[in-house]
């Protein structure tokens, strides 16, 4: 059996440890909430870009200018 005072520096070195290990898991989620804000921005701005192209299509779409679908 370790005396206590082994036990209390093995205990200081693991709580060292696992607060290092905490501020790196802190700095991944950060930067990962940074790309997620960055990627739905994108998507809105394609979003946005998808509806304008859908919309614009519709209007200069006439029937009898489209291929049949086995062509």
């Amino acid at each position: 059996m370790k005396n206590p005072t082994d036990r209390l520096v093995e205990l200081e070195v693991l709580f060292t440890h696992l607060q290092k290990t905490i501020t790196d898991l802190d700095g991944v989620v950060v930067d990962q909430a940074r790309k997620i804000d960055q990627l739905q921005r994108e998507l809105r701005i394609l979003a946005g870009d998808v509806r304008l192209v859908r919309e614009s299509s519709r209007e200069q779409r006439r029937p009898e200018d489209e291929i049949p679908p086995h062509y």
